[in-house]
């Protein structure tokens, strides 16, 4: 490999560096199961009611599957993670 750089070409791929790292910190499965156990213990020291619980373990439960599924998903390659 020589030493050209090609301005436009840096960009692209710096760009492409920082989308990565943000969904992996906007997709953190850590994060997400540690909002599932807050909501739950919330929950049994009865500082939520129960469709409040229900409600929010519901979409923690999506946010987390989903997640799950961006990050098994090579970052560099587009695909359908929808289906």
């Amino acid at each position: 490999m020589i030493g050209i750089s090609i301005p436009g070409l840096d960009l692209i791929s710096n760009i492409e560096t920082i989308r990565d790292f943000a969904y992996r910190e906007l997709y953190n499965v850590d994060k997400i199961k540690n909002k599932i156990k807050e909501n739950q213990l919330l929950y049994e020291f009865d500082e939520i009611s129960t469709e409040e619980y229900e409600e929010k373990k519901s979409e923690l439960m999506r946010q987390l599957k989903f997640a799950e599924r961006v990050l098994e998903t090579n970052l560099n390659v587009r695909t359908d993670i929808f289906s």
